[in-house]
């Protein structure tokens, strides 16, 4: 039978490889302008295969201009690297197929990479149990609310299977009890998925919980303000929040934010 676990195996055991140090990605000296608008100066970072970071700062700084020059979808200044086979990418607005089901939208990444439709529909159907989603698989998009679409975004992102992964205010969309509901799945299934991903947040809460390393971001134009390391060990459960090393990084987190 397809399944989630059997898709990412080779993800898995190349996640374990970060010793390596081969950055997935890495950005130096990035400046983006719009137009005389200088809207990101000089951010620099790295990101490995099997690491999270989060870039954390307030809405409209910049941080999803530093994605969307990562996918190559903006002009910019100084060096992007990308080590990989490609990129999964889940904006802040979904890009759903409103002419599509709910699972044909889910699949599509696997049949684009060469995998048997019912197979890929297989695989997509075993996530949408985990995701709440059972019932609606021949829904289209526009049938389904705003979180269900989040979450099916969020389901084809992750059956990309790529190496990289760009999440963008991935849960913003969804109520409370979803937010953390996935939250803890993605937690959960780190090391399955093995790649690197980079998360764009404004939420201090979640990039602590999910991140090996969080950059703080200025308001525009956006600057890196402190890296910081995260030490929680892995994997991250619900008691992780009521830590005593969790209140101590969030405040640490909130003193830079508002020094």
């Amino acid at each position: 039978m397809a399944s989630f676990d059997g898709l990412f195996e080779e993800n898995d055991r190349r996640g374990k490889s970060l010793h390596k140090r081969v950055p997935s990605v890495k950005v130096e000296n990035l400046r983006i302008n719009y137009d005389v608008l200088l809207v990101v100066d000089g951010i620099s970072f790295e990101v490995f295969k099997g690491e999270v970071i989060s870039l954390l700062g307030p809405s409209g700084c910049g941080k999803t201009s530093i994605i969307k020059a990562i996918l190559g979808l903006v002009d910019f200044e100084g060096v992007i690297e990308r080590n990989g086979e490609g990129i999964g990418y889940m904006p802040q607005k979904d890009i759903l197929f409103d002419w599509m089901d709910a699972l044909d939208n889910a699949s599509l990444p696997l049949i684009l990479k060469g995998e048997k439709k019912e197979k890929a529909r297989g695989i997509a159907r075993e996530m949408f149990k985990e995701f709440g989603l059972e019932g609606f698989e021949d829904k289209k998009p526009y049938q389904l609310s705003g979180g269900m679409r989040q979450r099916l975004s969020f389901i084809r992102a992750i059956l990309s299977g790529r190496d990289i992964l760009l999440l963008d205010e991935p849960f913003g969309a969804v109520d409370a009890y979803t937010r953390r509901h996935l939250q803890l799945w993605l937690s959960r299934n780190l090391e399955k998925l093995g790649g690197a991903i980079i998360m764009v947040t404004h939420n201090v809460e979640e990039a602590i919980f999910l991140s090996d390393r969080i950059f703080i971001l200025s308001d525009k134009p956006a600057r890196v303000m402190e890296e910081i390391t995260v030490p929680l060990k892995r994997p991250r459960c619900l008691d992780t929040f009521g830590s005593p090393v969790f209140s101590k990084l969030e405040k640490e987190v909130m003193e830079v934010i508002f020094s």
